[in-house]
């Protein structure tokens, strides 16, 4: 439009002080989809580690998926919208999501051998499940406290920490168990130690 314009109106511009605004919303978008990215990625690293099973690391990632979805998608339903405050919720939320299905995955583990997944499922709840409704039902009572402050960021983070936290229990103790109950494998770290085999065998041989 600027080439077919008469001199001097051909070299116009426009600016806004909004601008500034639209650029700086969506790196803010930019870093909550990498947090959440780098969130799974770092929580499905410390479920192998401490499980030593593929499977129950996609169980794991699975789980947090959800977390994430739904706590999201909640707080969307209560017409947040992304801005500086919920960015840096985003990133507290993505943590906290982690933390219930990486318990349950360690202690769906603790048997060696070939145990059937009823019988790891039943052990990972009885004897984990009692620990995690203990942390959820304190962290929901923080929550509670935080929602009558004055100060908007801590009613914010209030809101989304009982989201989380509500969210992370019905994922681990529904959608985890669920899967390791129903897929989950008999030995669970047996791929694993036959690869741990290989490397250091062929690593003796040489």
């Amino acid at each position: 439009e600027r080439s077919s314009a008469p001199n001097g109106a051909n070299k116009m511009y426009q600016s806004d002080i909004v601008y500034w605004w639209f650029d700086t919303n969506q790196q803010m978008l930019k870093t909550a989809y990498g947090a959440a990215g780098i969130a799974l990625a770092c929580a499905a690293v410390v479920v192998f580690i401490s499980a030593r099973s593929f499977v129950l690391t996609l169980f794991a990632a699975i789980s947090i998926a959800y977390v994430l979805v739904a706590a999201t998608a909640c707080l969307v339903g209560l017409g947040w919208e992304l801005g500086f405050l919920e960015s840096i919720l985003f990133a507290i939320l993505i943590g906290i999501s982690c933390d219930f299905v990486i318990h349950f995955g360690h202690a769906y583990t603790m048997y060696s051998g070939n145990v059937n997944r009823q019988h790891r499922s039943h052990f990972a709840l009885t004897h984990m499940g009692p620990s995690i409704l203990a942390a959820a039902f304190t962290t929901f009572m923080a929550a509670v406290v935080m929602i009558f402050t004055e100060i908007t960021f801590f009613r914010k983070f209030a809101v989304i920490l009982f989201m989380t936290i509500l969210h992370s229990t019905i994922g681990c103790f529904i959608v985890f168990l669920v899967l390791c109950d129903c897929f989950g494998p008999a030995e669970p770290t047996k791929s694993y130690n036959a690869i741990k085999a290989k490397i250091f065998g062929s690593a003796r041989k040489e």
